[in-house]
């Protein structure tokens, strides 16, 4: 099983920068913390987007979480890296209208 620090590392360099959903909004990872690999992955990720700072949370159980249970293979990795990215630009348009999304995140500024 891959210990929190070996997924926070290679998430980091995986989504550490500039990211754009295909000319509409675009947000950088700044940091990426593993607070939890087991039984659930549980990631706290500090973006910036539209001159605002964010933390936000990503709570991942069952196939999501058991990603990182044995090696972190690229395709493993890639496919975490996409649907966190996913996730991210999916909580930054729905932030403001469903309460789930507005949990998840917190400003900084």
């Amino acid at each position: 099983m891959a210990t929190q620090e070996q997924v926070r590392e290679a998430l980091t360099q995986r989504l550490s920068g500039l990211q754009s959903e295909g000319g509409g909004s675009s947000l950088e990872v700044l940091e990426v913390k593993v607070p939890s690999t087991f039984p659930k992955l549980l990631l706290k990720i500090q973006v910036s987007i539209s001159g605002q700072l964010w933390e936000v949370s990503l709570d991942y159980q069952g196939h999501e979480a058991s990603l990182v249970s044995g090696d972190l293979t690229e395709d493993t990795l890639n496919y975490l890296g996409f649907l966190v990215r996913t996730h991210l630009f999916e909580w930054w348009h729905t932030k403001d209208t469903e309460k789930f999304s507005a949990r998840m995140g917190k400003r900084l500024n």
